[in-house]
């Protein structure tokens, strides 16, 4: 189940916390490596199954009762197990400051969370039955259904709080929720349609010109659409050459190359090896 078009808002101490996407799905698929935008952070948690975790170069295994979050320009990406894949809840945040908005008593409570871009480990507080209780409402909706996720999300980052430890301040850059909801569609067409997404399709979906979608790209990014969507092509090949026996004929064409001469010279400019020579030194390492 995934509803990725809410936008469910409430207010904690100085910030407008808005819940944009949820999602309880089992991974039967590589997740390539990509990041949020500023304000954007994703919660992770897993019920049962086993995967891997890569972020910031390092391996984290997946196992049930992990929980694990991402914020603004932590590069992640996640390997299922074809044995035993991992369900996943997964939901979708900004975090944005009010300026001048304080709510008595409860300032400081998101700076553990702000503070951490990245965080991952047993939940000590499990969050299980909050999720489970969100997924039902989801399931059924009624008149008050709102209220009680509000609730809920509340609920749960108070959950999630409570499994940090550290408290170090952070500032954050605001966005407006229609441009945090644009770059949560900007991401998502990268991370799962990197082999056939237009530039042209892309600015159709945000509702501006081919150049205003080139603009976002640029200043949210510092990325024309070429090079962001090479990125995603090039981070899905690198997963593929890693943790899948396809031929590199097969992952050039799954990443929408004409020919994989194509994907042969486009992989060398990007990681300076060819894609054998990955495949390889990647094998060394297992």
């Amino acid at each position: 189940m995934k509803n990725d078009n809410l936008n469910i808002c409430f207010p904690i101490g100085s910030y407008a916390v808005t819940i944009l996407k949820f999602s309880y799905e089992q991974q039967n698929w590589n997740i390539p490596a990509h990041a949020h935008s500023a304000t954007s952070y994703e919660i992770h948690y897993i019920p049962q199954g086993k995967g891997t975790l890569i972020s910031g170069g390092k391996t984290y295994d997946l196992y049930q009762n992990i929980l694990y979050t991402t914020g603004p320009s932590v590069e992640h990406e996640q390997i299922f197990d074809s044995n035993d894949p991992v369900y996943e809840y997964c939901i979708y945040l900004n975090v944005e400051e009010k300026n001048g908005e304080h709510r008595k008593g409860e300032s400081d409570l998101l700076k553990p969370f702000l503070a951490a871009p990245f965080w991952y480990g047993e939940a000590t507080v499990n969050p299980q039955g909050i999720l489970e209780q969100i997924y039902r409402e989801f399931l059924a909706p009624d008149t008050v259904g709102i209220l009680m996720l509000k609730a809920l999300f509340i609920q749960l980052i108070a959950t999630i709080l409570r499994n940090y430890s550290q408290t170090v301040s952070t500032d954050l850059k605001s966005m407006p929720i229609p441009l945090v909801k644009a770059y949560i569609l900007i991401e998502d067409s990268f991370l799962y349609e990197y082999a056939t997404i237009t530039l042209e399709e892309l600015a159709r979906r945000l509702g501006v010109s081919a150049r205003q979608a080139s603009r976002m790209l640029y200043n949210r990014y510092g990325q024309n659409f070429t090079q962001k969507r090479t990125a995603a092509r090039m981070s899905a090949a690198a997963t593929f050459l890693r943790e899948t026996e396809l031929s590199i004929t097969e992952i050039s064409s799954r990443l929408g190359f004409s020919c994989p001469s194509h994907f042969h010279n486009a992989f060398k400019k990007y990681y300076h090896d060819t894609a054998k020579q990955y495949r390889k030194k990647h094998a060394q390492l297992e």
